[in-house]
Order: C-alpha cells, then sequence, then structure tokens
C-alpha cells in the first residue's frame, strides 16, 4: 500500500499516462487500485491517514475470531433512536439528563472479543481516532463500488459484493448496545425518555443516576454526564 496526500494529482497522471485502475471515494480517504495491484490510499485528514493501520488490525482481529470462534449472528434489532411515547413532556427541558457511553461500539467490540486489547488501546490513543474507529467497525463486509478507467478513460462501475457474514459483526455490536439501553430502559420505567445511538436520557434523580451508571459498569463500559439536545 503507498500512501499519498494528494490523490487528484495521482489520478490525473495515471489518465496522463493511459493507465488501467479503479477509483473509489469517501468522506474520509479515496482508494486507487493501480494497474500492477497496488493501492494508493489518500485523504486530506492527517490524523487519519496516521491511523489507518488500524483498519489493518481490526480486519486481523476478525479473523483470528472467525478461526477461533466462527462466525456470529447479530443480536436481535433495535432502533438506533428510541423514545418513550409516555413520558410526560412538561418535564422534559429542566428535568432530563443522560448518560453517554464512552466509545461505545469499539468498547462493546473489545468486550465481546472481536478486537484485541492491542488494537482496543492503539484505537484510543488520540481522540482524533475517533471516525478512523468507527469506520474500522462499519465497514466491515460492506460492499464497495470502484469507477473503473481503461488507458486513462472511465469505462464502468465495478461493484463488490457485500459480505453478509462480516457484515452481522458490526450490526450485533450496535445491536448488543441498544439491548443494554433497553434494559436499561425498562428498569427506569416511565422515567425512560428515549436513548439516541450511544446515549440515554432519563428524568433526573440521584438513584436514576447511580442506576443507569451502575448498569453501565455492570457492563463493562464508562459513562459521562451527557446535556440533553432537543
Amino acid at each position: 500500500m503507498i500512501v499519498k496526500e494528494n490523490h487528484k494529482d495521482y489520478l490525473q497522471f495515471l489518465i496522463d499516462l493511459k493507465k488501467d485502475f479503479k477509483i473509489r471515494e469517501s468522506v474520509n480517504y479515496a482508494e486507487i487500485v493501480r494497474y500492477d495491484g497496488k493501492k494508493i490510499i489518500s485523504t486530506k485528514n492527517n490524523e487519519f491517514l496516521k491511523g489507518l493501520y488500524i483498519f489493518a488490525m481490526v480486519k486481523k482481529d476478525i479473523e483470528r475470531y472467525i478461526a477461533e470462534n466462527g462466525y456470529v449472528e447479530p443480536y436481535d434489532e433495535l432502533p438506533v433512536n428510541c423514545y418513550n411515547d409516555n413520558f410526560d413532556i412538561k418535564k422534559l427541558k429542566q428535568n432530563v439528563v443522560g448518560m453517554d457511553i464512552d466509545n461505545a461500539y469499539w468498547s462493546v467490540a473489545h468486550l465481546k472479543g472481536y478486537i484485541s486489547e492491542n488494537t482496543y488501546k492503539k484505537g484510543l490513543e488520540k481522540k482524533e481516532f475517533k471516525p478512523i474507529r468507527l469506520s474500522a467497525l462499519s465497514t466491515l463486509g460492506k460492499g464497495k463500488t470502484y469507477k473503473v478507467y481503461k488507458e486513462g478513460v472511465y469505462s464502468h462501475d465495478e461493484l463488490v459484493k457485500a459480505n453478509k457474514e462480516l457484515e452481522n459483526f458490526y450490526l450485533d455490536i450496535r445491536y448488543t448496545t441498544y439491548g443494554m439501553l433497553y434494559e436499561i430502559a425498562n428498569e427506569l420505567g416511565d422515567d425512560f425518555y428515549c436513548w439516541k445511538t450511544d446515549a440515554i436520557f432519563f428524568l433526573e434523580s440521584k438513584e436514576n443516576k447511580e442506576l443507569v451508571k451502575k448498569r453501565l459498569y455492570d457492563y463493562g463500559l464508562d459513562c459521562k454526564i451527557e446535556l440533553l439536545k432537543l
């Protein structure tokens, strides 16, 4: 793999030389597969560039897990956001507080043994690595679309099909996270307001805050107070 800061110039270079290659671009980076099979990775985000090795570490850990334990079936599907229809909306603005799970998906992946202790720690070395951690998990088995160039001229799109068995790892990480929030929501009862991705909001009281914090700690997760954003 070759890393470059500006793939636009290199792309034009390949076009001018009338080379065969394919390219795909995402929000965080671009990938060019050259005529000789070598990959060119480019990103304008230097921190993302520094953390690209985390993708390889996650891939290796997942392969190890599969070799030792086989593939997984994801936890029962739950929504990313869930609201309590019975919550007293009059109490919303001044009396609702939330607990946010620290590094939720990354932590759950580690707790379930999908990523190693070493990978887990490496991913947390810099706060700027957050998008890398999320991408390394969310792209597991995900389908890809490349723009294929023949002799420097765009020819067609090439679809690399998704791998459902690998995608299930990411789905299981997400749904397991929501499953924990679902169990806490049931304990909170009518004091539960909603959960949003990796944070749960509820009627503020000392008892409720202690309950939520204890449950998350029991799961092996750290948390912090989250301000309610209406």
